[in-house]
């Protein structure tokens, strides 16, 4: 079975427009391993480590934009 890993559409990607009062994306918010990092806010994040994803979806999930998908690797 392939491994799926989350991946961020970044034209899509908009976490000033999802989360107005800080420009925190909601979906690196619940990423348990904390590999959804932003530089900024504002900023689209960015997935730090493939191979770290877990593929449990929670950030596709949290996406209010559904401007991250999973796909196979």
């Amino acid at each position: 079975m392939a491994k799926q890993i989350a991946v961020v559409i970044h034209r899509e990607c908009h976490p000033e427009q999802c989360a107005p009062e800080d420009g925190i994306c909601p979906a690196g918010r619940v990423c348990k391993r904390g590999i959804l990092e932003q530089e900024a806010p504002g900023e689209s994040p960015m997935l730090m480590s493939s191979d770290m994803c877990q593929a449990c979806g929670d950030c596709a999930r949290a996406c209010p934009l559904q401007a991250i998908h999973m796909r196979e690797r």
